[in-house]
């Protein structure tokens, strides 16, 4: 029975440190995590995350990325033939 009530009391207390939070990041997690996020996840991702993903599209946009094959075949090489 002190399992339950332990649950709960935990449940309550994470529930008052989310209304509290005004960490924008820390919202989307949650709201991700517990399945409310509808559609594009691009807007849920962390700022920092999205500049990186855009500057490796621009980057390969450029083309100087390695191409999927190159790097698989790299990746067998080193770690598959031993």
């Amino acid at each position: 029975m002190e399992v339950v009530i332990m649950d709960i009391e935990l449940k309550y207390r994470i529930v008052e440190k989310i209304i509290q939070s005004n960490d924008d990041t820390l919202l989307n997690e949650i709201k991700s995590l517990v399945g409310l996020s509808e559609g594009d996840f691009w807007g849920d991702l962390p700022v920092e995350v999205q500049k990186a993903v855009n500057k490796a599209k621009a980057e390969l946009d450029r083309g100087e990325g390695v191409p999927h094959d190159q790097v698989m075949a790299e990746m067998k090489a080193r770690y598959l033939n031993r």
